[in-house]
C-alpha cells in the first residue's frame, strides 16, 4: 500500500504540537506548497526538537525531584539522574516521556572483581526500595491529579501546567570495577528493581547516553537524524520494534556513512536501509552487534520481522523521494529545503 504522506504529515505535526504555544514545532518549509509531501516527510522526520521544548520536560522532572526531597522521611539519602530520548535529543515528540532515576545513595552494590571489605548491613535493600516507592506514591498523589502506580519498576506523574509526563524509576547504585578505578560515572551502573518479581536488573544508562551523544556529535547530528527517522516510521506505520533496537541499528553504522551534510538526508536514509539489509540477511552478523553501551547484543531473531517491516517502509520513502530528482527538487545533488 502506498504511503499516505498527507496523513503522516498530520501525525508528525500532532507529535510536535506544543499546547502552551498553540503551534507545532516545524520548519518554515513545512507549510510550503511547492515542496512534495514525501520530501517534507523525510526531512521533518529527521529534525530535532528544539532545546527550549525539551527544557520544559527537564523542568517537570526537576519539580518532581524537589517535591520528593521535601516529602521523604527515610533513613537513607537519594541521588537523582535522568535518562530517556530527551537526554540524547532523539525524541520525536514535544511531550516525550522522561525518566527521573531515583537512587538509594547510602550504599551500593559491587561488581565482579570489586572488593567489599565492609558490606552494608544496617537495613535490607529490598525493604528500602519498597519504602522509597511507597513514600514516593504518597507524595506524588498529594500534589498531582494524575499518578500511575501500575508500573513494574516505576510510577508516573503528569504535570498539567507543563503538559509533561515524568516516570520516577527506583534504583540502586552498581559500582563496576572500572568505575572504582576511574570514578567516571560512564562506568557506573544502576540496578532497576522489578517490584512484581522482587529482582534487580542491571543497566548502564550513563554509558548509553554518552555513546549515543558522542556518535551524534561525531556525525554532525547524522546518527540522531537516523534514529529520529526510524522512530517516526515506527510510529506512523505501527511497527513492533523498540526504540532501543532502532538506536542500536543506527549506532552500528559507521560514522562516515551517517555524517550529515546539508541537503544529504537521503544518504543517511540509504545507509540505514543498507545496514538493515545486512542485519536481516546475515544472522551471525546481526547477533554480533552490540548495544551503544556495549553491554548487550540485543538484535535477536525476534527483531527480524520488525526490521523487515521498517525497511520496507523506509525503502518506499527513499524511492518516492528519488523520483523528485527528475522534478528539480535536487540541485547539484542537494535538496532544496530549509
Amino acid at each position: 500500500m502506498a504511503i499516505d504522506y498527507e496523513k503522516r504529515l498530520q501525525n508528525l505535526s500532532a507529535r510536535r504540537f506544543d499546547n502552551e504555544l498553540n503551534e507545532s514545532i516545524l520548519t518554515k518549509s513545512f507549510s510550503s506548497t511547492s515542496i512534495p509531501k514525501n520530501i517534507k516527510y523525510l526531512m521533518e522526520s529527521m529534525v530535532r526538537i528544539d532545546k527550549k521544548y525539551n527544557g520544559k520536560t527537564i523542568e517537570a522532572a526537576n519539580r518532581v525531584q524537589k517535591h520528593l526531597e521535601n516529602g521523604y522521611d527515610l533513613h537513607f539519602s537519594r541521588a537523582y539522574r535522568t535518562q530517556g530520548s530527551v537526554t540524547t535529543s532523539t525524541n520525536i515528540k514535544v511531550h516525550s516521556d522522561f525518566d527521573l532515576l531515583t537512587i538509594i545513595d547510602k550504599y551500593h552494590f559491587t561488581g565482579v572483581g570489586v572488593p567489599n571489605d565492609n558490606p552494608y548491613k544496617d537495613s535490607k535493600p529490598n525493604s528500602d526500595i519498597k519504602s522509597l516507592r511507597s513514600q514516593s506514591e504518597k507524595i506524588m498523589e498529594d500534589i498531582y491529579d494524575e499518578v500511575d502506580k501500575t508500573g513494574k519498576k516505576n510510577i508516573s506523574i503528569f504535570n498539567k501546567s507543563l503538559n509533561r509526563k515524568v516516570d520516577i524509576v527506583f534504583c540502586f547504585w552498581y559500582n563496576s570495577k572500572k568505575y572504582e578505578e576511574t570514578s567516571s560515572e560512564y562506568y557506573r551502573g544502576i540496578y532497576l528493581f522489578d517490584f512484581t518479581k522482587e529482582v534487580k536488573i542491571l543497566d548502564y544508562p550513563f554509558a548509553h547516553i554518552s555513546q549515543v551523544n558522542t556518535k551524534g556529535d561525531n556525525t554532525n547530528d547524522g546518527s540522531r537524524k537516523g534514529i529520529r527517522l526510524l522512530k517516526t516510521l515506527k510510529a506512523d506505520a505501527d511497527i513492533d520494534i523498540s526504540s532501543f533496537h532502532l538506536t542500536t541499528i543506527v549506532h552500528s553504522i559507521s560514522d562516515s556513512e551517517l555524517y550529515y551534510y546539508r541537503g544529504k538526508e537521503i544518504n543517511i536514509a540509504k545507509a540505514i536501509s543498507n545496514q538493515l539489509e545486512k542485519l536481516i540477511n546475515n544472522g551471525e552478523y546481526r547477533r554480533s552487534i552490540e548495544s551503544p553501551n556495549g553491554t548487550e547484543k540485543p538484535l535477536k531473531d525476534d527483531t527480524v520481522d520488525g526490521m523487515k517491516k521498517i525497511k520496507a517502509d523506509l525503502d518506499e520513502l527513499i524511492a518516492d523521494v528519488h523520483k523528485e530528482l527528475y522534478l528539480g527538487y535536487f540541485e547539484k545533488g542537494e535538496l532544496i529545503y530549509s
